[in-house]
C-alpha cells in the first residue's frame, strides 16, 4: 500500500513540476520546484530512498534561500554553492550503501550550481541531465512512475527551454 501512495505522490509531484519548467520567471521555476520536493521527500520516505531524501531535503533548502534571494533582488552567494556541495558529498558519504547512492549526490550537485545561476537556461538543462541521473536511481528503487515521470519532466523542460530560451533569442 506505501508503494502505491509513493507512486501517486510521484505523479503527482512531477505534475506540478513540469508546470513549473513550462514558465517563464525564474522565482516561478522555483516555487514549483519546491512543491515538487517537498512531495518527494514524503515519497522517498515511503520507499525508503535515504539517498533521495537527502537529496530533496538539500534541494529544499537551495530552493527556499534562491526564493529569497529572488525577491530580495540579491545575487545567491557563493558561499550557499559550496556549503550546499559540500553538505551533499558529507550526507553520501555518511549513508552511502551502494553503488547507485553516487546518482541522487550527482543529481544534487548538478542542481545546487544550476538553480545557483540565475540563467534559467542553465537551470533547464541542468534538469534534463539531472532527469537522466533520477531515471538510473529510480531503477534501483523500482520506482516505474519515476522513470515515465522523469521523461514527462523532460519533454516539460525542453518545451520551456524551446520556447523561452531558443525562441527569444
Amino acid at each position: 500500500m506505501l508503494y502505491y501512495l509513493s507512486q501517486l505522490i510521484i505523479i503527482l509531484a512531477y505534475i506540478i513540476l513540469g508546470i513549473g519548467f513550462r514558465k517563464k520567471e525564474r522565482i516561478k521555476i522555483l516555487k514549483f520546484s519546491s512543491i515538487y520536493q517537498g512531495m518527494m521527500v514524503v515519497s522517498f520516505m515511503l520507499l525508503k530512498g535515504t539517498m533521495g531524501i537527502i537529496a530533496s531535503i538539500i534541494s529544499l533548502m537551495r530552493n527556499f534561500l534562491f526564493i529569497y534571494n529572488e525577491k530580495k533582488r540579491k545575487s545567491n552567494p557563493s558561499w550557499a554553492l559550496v556549503l550546499f556541495c559540500i553538505l551533499a558529498v558529507i550526507l553520501t558519504i555518511v549513508f552511502y550503501k551502494k553503488p547507485v547512492d553516487i546518482f541522487p549526490l550527482i543529481m544534487t550537485l548538478i542542481g545546487i550550481f544550476s538553480y545557483w545561476c540565475t540563467n534559467t537556461k542553465i537551470t533547464r538543462l541542468g534538469n534534463v541531465t539531472i532527469s537522466a541521473c533520477y531515471i538510473i536511481y529510480a531503477i534501483s528503487l523500482r520506482s516505474w512512475f519515476s522513470i515515465i515521470c522523469e521523461s514527462y519532466l523532460i519533454v516539460n523542460t525542453l518545451i520551456g527551454f524551446f520556447k523561452h530560451e531558443v525562441h527569444n533569442n
